[in-house]
């Protein structure tokens, strides 16, 4: 899957579980999560959790930051990261 891939897709989940329209996803700026879809706390934790399973990847609490939480662009860089390692360790 490539990034703007996963950015679309990134967008639909987080729509779907707000029952938000789905917004236009442009390449400039990035919205927060809060702005974008209206999510709480805990919506934001409900969304990692189905990002995890969907994405087979675990965001470890060290390594959460402001962007990455609130950001689909920082969640985007994430998941790719952690899907990096996998095939360089073949290597």
């Amino acid at each position: 899957m490539d990034r703007a891939e996963l950015i679309k897709e990134l967008h639909e989940i987080a729509a779907g579980m707000t029952k938000a329209p789905l917004r236009e996803v442009s390449g400039e700026g990035d919205a927060s999560m809060v702005e974008q879809y209206g999510f709480s706390s805990l919506d934001a934790l409900e969304y990692l959790l189905i990002l995890e399973e969907k994405f087979d990847v675990v965001f470890e609490d060290e390594e959460l930051t402001e962007e990455t939480l609130f950001s689909i662009e920082g969640l985007a860089t994430y998941i790719l990261g952690q899907k990096a390692p996998d095939s360089a360790s073949l290597a």
